[in-house]
Formats: structure tokens, sequence, C-alpha cells
């Protein structure tokens, strides 16, 4: 210990001064530290000062020494709350392609903190929030009947977890320590339900929504229905992205409308899309040319970057509320679809299309996805196809080739290959429910196939791996 004289402006004072050397074993965890180790004291706390210095030395001969740095890097984890860690990471998170968040996805997350995790966790530190504490925050989730909230608890636990993830795995100084050590997210929660399967529009029932929703937004059924178009991409378009005197007449998908808080208001402005594989080009179906460019003449400018859509009494970009609005008093004029949501146009066009024989990979390309589940959550079953089906697999039964002289054998080969492209189309569920269905000859034809096409994958395999042993 040492007294030494310091000044503060023109006060001068007096002071005790501790140090010891670090030790030399604590370099090999802290190569950064200083060769001593310094605290400060008041003259009168000479007491203090000496504690200090024994228990400091003490723990050097116990070897459970910790740097001053690293006891006050803890003490500010400890002290850092839930509501500071969780707005900033809502304020300054990154996908994880090294983008950042999308405005319209923060203004989601700050109403998540807002409503449900800040009256939950707001005032606790980080480091205090256990795993059963999300556990009862989960349990006590309002949940309506019949499932409401759901998938609002999904999400918002997504992002919860998110936060403690990073929290456990980004450091927070040099020393590579992190805020916490374990994820109180420790469980997963699965997809809820759909509380209603998307409801799918067959051609003829598309047309009388067409024609009854009002004149301006009428183009907007086709492109969400029959090209598959998000509602933001959609309201986004403007006249340059449709080429419509190419020899293959195409769409170019590359911005979207969306809506953000400004001030005290919401506002429409364009954006980048939902994702970096939604910027894609589609082909324009020949029937759609001649809707597109009456919309055209009545309703958008000349200009190359005129909106395609735009509110009649402002003249500006359109809210999505207004199209759904106007699409609820159209589906009253089709009774089956009583309910089916706006977004349902573009399941619509997505299963259509599949009907049609799209591949995975021009599904994929349509609805900009890149991952193949995610196309598969958009095909479903629609009444045409349901009827199709049964006539396809009856067609199959009957037999009988245009030419009168195939012969047995070759009647039942093209009898078993249609219902294999039959069952091929089906989602797993359904294609159960038809093979139950199914004679015992010919579901015995249907395995029997399955299982050499299996045996044979698996002899080409072995074959490969023997092939690459030897070289």
């Amino acid at each position: 210990m040492i007294q030494k004289t310091g000044k503060r402006g023109e006060r001068t004072y007096r002071y005790i001064e501790c140090s010891y050397l670090t030790p030399l074993w604590a370099f090999e965890k802290w190569p950064n530290l200083p060769k001593r180790q310094y605290k400060t004291f008041r003259l009168e706390q000479e007491y203090d000062a000496g504690a200090w210095l024994d228990a400091a030395i003490q723990s050097i001969e116990n070897n459970t020494w910790i740097p001053l740095q690293i006891v006050k890097s803890r003490e500010r984890i400890h002290s850092i709350s839930f509501s500071e860690y969780a707005t900033n990471y809502v304020e300054n998170h990154h996908k994880r392609n090294g983008e950042p968040l999308q405005e319209t996805t923060k203004n989601k997350y700050r109403e998540y903190l807002r409503l449900y995790l800040l009256p939950a966790f707001g005032d606790k530190a980080m480091s205090a929030v256990t795993s059963d504490d999300v556990q009862h925050w989960y349990d006590a989730f309002p949940i309506r009947k019949g499932g409401h909230g759901a998938s609002a608890r999904k999400h918002v636990y997504e992002l919860l977890s998110g936060i403690f993830a990073q929290a456990r795995t980004k450091p927070i100084n040099g020393n590579g320590e992190t805020l916490i050590k374990i994820n109180p997210c420790s469980f997963t929660v699965a997809r809820p339900q759909r509380k209603k399967e998307p409801l799918i529009a067959e051609p003829k029932e598309l047309d009388a929504i067409y024609n009854a929703m009002p004149q301006w937004l009428q183009l907007s059924v086709y492109l969400c229905g029959v090209m598959g178009l998000r509602e933001g991409e959609c309201l986004g378009l403007q006249r340059k992205d449709f080429e419509l005197d190419a020899e293959t007449p195409m769409l170019h998908i590359e911005r979207s409308a969306k809506e953000v808080v400004k001030g005290n208001h919401r506002i429409v402005v364009l954006g980048t899309t939902k994702t970096q594989t939604s910027v894609r080009d589609l082909d324009i179906p020949d029937f759609l040319l001649e809707h597109i460019k009456k919309h055209f003449d009545a309703f958008v400018e000349d200009d190359s970057d005129s909106p395609v859509f735009t509110a009649p009494r402002t003249g500006g970009l359109v809210k999505q509320q207004t199209v759904r609005n106007a699409w609820y008093r159209a589906i009253k004029n089709v009774p089956r679809l009583a309910g089916m949501r706006f977004y349902d146009l573009r399941h619509t066009a997505l299963s259509k299309a599949v009907e049609a024989g799209a591949s995975l990979g021009t599904v994929k390309n349509m609805a900009g996805h890149v991952i193949d589940s995610t196309a598969f959550n958009y095909q479903h079953e629609s009444q045409s196809n349901r009827e199709q089906t049964l006539r396809n697999i009856n067609a199959a039964y009957r037999g009988g080739g245009q030419d009168g002289n195939t012969s047995a054998e070759l009647q039942a080969k093209t009898r078993l290959k249609d219902i294999l492209t039959t069952l091929g189309m089906l989602p797993d569920d359904k294609r159960r429910e038809v093979m139950a269905a199914l004679p015992s000859d010919v579901l015995a034809e249907v395995i029997s196939h399955d299982v050499h096409a299996s045996v044979q994958m698996r002899t080409e395999d072995s074959e490969q791996e023997g092939f690459a042993n030897l070289e």
C-alpha cells in the first residue's frame, strides 16, 4: 500500500493505492492482463485497503483468483435486463446472410415485445430468466377457443428463443464470455394445425370474383390467383415490370409494397421482396394479356415507374386492408368460398399449377421459394383435382388401349403406369386413402413396383460404392 497525492481541479487530496503482481498462471487463461493489479481507496479506508489486498493474495494462493476486469464484467453481465437486451436485439439484429431485418419485421417484433415479452420478462436480468419462467409464460399465453392465438404464441416464442440464443453464443468481451450459459428456451414448439384449410377456387369461381371486384382491383385477382403473387408483390407492381409484347410475355417481380409505421400512422412504401429468391420472372398466360392491357388503358399512367394499382381517392399506393375489404364483399357472390382469404389466391395458383403438370422446380420459381417443403405447403386438394383423380383411376381399371390389338400385358403396364402417376401427384395422406381403396391385386402390383424400385436403387448405390472402393 502506498499513500499518494492527487488533484481534482484546484483541490489536492490524498489516497491509498494498493497493487500486487498478476499471478503468472493467470496469463494462460487471460493473456491480455496487465503485469500488476491496482485499486485505490480513500485515506480513511486504510483497513478496507488492507483487507482487499489480503483477500487477493489469499485467492492467488488458493488458485481461485479472478482479475478485477472480469469481476466488473460479470457484475455488468448480471445487471443487463431483458428489456435492454431484447430491444437492442430487435433494432440491430441481422439475418444469417448478413442483411439487416426489414422494417416490417422490426415493427412486428416491436409489437411482440410490447404486448407479450416485456410485461413478463422486461425487468428481469437476462441471466436470471430460467426455463421454468419461460414455460410458465408459454402456458399462460392467451389462447382463445378454437386454438386462436396458437400461431402468434409460436412466432413470439421463436423471437424469444432467438434473443436468448444470441445471448448464449455471442461474446460480450474480449475473453469470449457470453451473457448466459444456457438458453432457457429449451423446448421445441410444433407448428400449430391450421384452423382452416385454404379454400381453392375453381377457374369459373375466380372469374365470378374478378367480375365482382371493383374494376381498378380486378386484375389483382388473376395476378394472385393464377400467377401466385403475394399481396405486397401485386400492389408494388409498376408498368415497367410487364413485358407484354415479348415473344414470351413476362412479368418481373422485383419489389413489394409494405406498410410501415411513421409517426402515429401506417403508410405504404415500396421495399424489397420477402426474400432474395422472391425476385423472379414469371411467364404470363396468354388469356391474361387482354385483361392486363385493359387495366393499363384504364388505370395506369404511361410512365414506366407508374404503379399498376393506385388508390382512387389518394392516388397513392394501395393498403392491403383496402384490397381485403373489397375481396370479402366480392366473395359473397360465390357461396362455396365463404371465408376464403385473399391470400388463399396464392394457394389457388400454386395448387392449380401442380394440377396442370408443373414440376416442383417450376412451382418453386413461380412462388419464389427456395425450400421444397415450403412449396409443398401451398399444394392443396381441389374439387376438380379430386374428380380428375377418380377419373384417372377409373380409366386405369377399365384398361383397353386405343389400339384394339394392344396386348393384355401392355394394357396392364399402361394401367399400372397411370395409377403410379396419379398416386405420385397426391399428398401422403390422400395417397394412403386411395391405396387403401384399391383392389388387392392392383394394390399388390403397386407395392411390388415400389419394393422393386427401392431394391434397384439400393443395388445401384451398392455398385457405385463398390466402384468407388475399387478406384
